[in-house]
């Protein structure tokens, strides 16, 4: 069965004016389609564009020319506060440094992208998010302010908090860079199952290979062009 194409780039560069009003060609003539069910790796050196990239796919920043579509609608036809809604019901975000609210429990930390929602998600926002907590094991540590949690514990916040309003897809900013090897592998198994039950795409955009070998797609990013690679070896899929 063919699944639904999620979110595609067709020839999408970005560049940006620096204050000497020369062009700086950050992204260069990128294709990439990402499906619902994905798990792709993309894989590149500090300063190739990752960043950049992630932007994009999370709707955070427009192609300066060529076509970014997500589920088929062009994002450049949406309006500021149309693509905010998007990301906001569709996207999730999982970063290297946590980005917990440190005065906030647990809880509430995975509450507070329901705070946005509407209907159904907002009115059962507790139910929600001590049901995702209980998913990446972390129920009896509900409140439990950030401070007090582990580094994989506070991971695993994070990924709850991303993945509460179900969002169609899922973006990792170097999801381990703060962890240890056992506890990075650890989490991305987590962030793989989870987003592998509710059939969302999952992009890892990482330096790290051991991370990219959990993927089943890899593209490398070099000097802003993206080009497909093999997944790297010795690390079980």
């Amino acid at each position: 069965m063919t699944m639904e194409e999620l979110v595609s780039l067709e020839g999408v560069t970005r560049a940006v004016r620096l204050p000497d009003d020369q062009e700086l060609h950050i992204l260069r003539g990128v294709d990439l389609a990402v499906h619902a069910g994905d798990h792709t790796a993309v894989i590149g050196r500090s300063g190739c564009g990752k960043s950049t990239l992630l932007n994009l796919l999370g709707l955070l920043d427009l192609p300066t020319s060529g076509e970014l579509r997500f589920q088929g609608t062009p994002v450049r036809q949406l309006s500021g506060n149309a693509r905010a809604a998007l990301r906001g019901s569709s996207v999730g975000f999982v970063f290297q440094q946590f980005n917990l609210l440190p005065g906030r429990s647990a809880l509430e930390n995975v509450i507070t992208p329901l705070l946005y929602a509407k209907g159904a998600q907002f009115w059962r926002r507790r139910e929600l998010a001590m049901d995702m907590l209980d998913r990446v094991g972390l129920a009896q540590r509900a409140d439990t302010l950030p401070n007090m949690l582990s580094g994989g514990e506070q991971q695993r916040v994070a990924i709850a908090r991303a993945l509460v309003r179900r969002p169609r897809l899922i973006l990792a900013d170097e999801p381990t860079g703060a962890l240890d090897v056992d506890t990075g592998q650890a989490v991305m198994a987590l962030l793989d199952m989870v987003a592998t039950e509710s059939g969302a795409a999952l992009i890892t955009i990482t330096h790290d290979v051991n991370v990219a070998a959990l993927a089943r797609a890899c593209y490398r990013l070099d000097a802003g062009v993206l080009a497909a690679a093999e997944i790297p070896a010795g690390v079980p899929a």
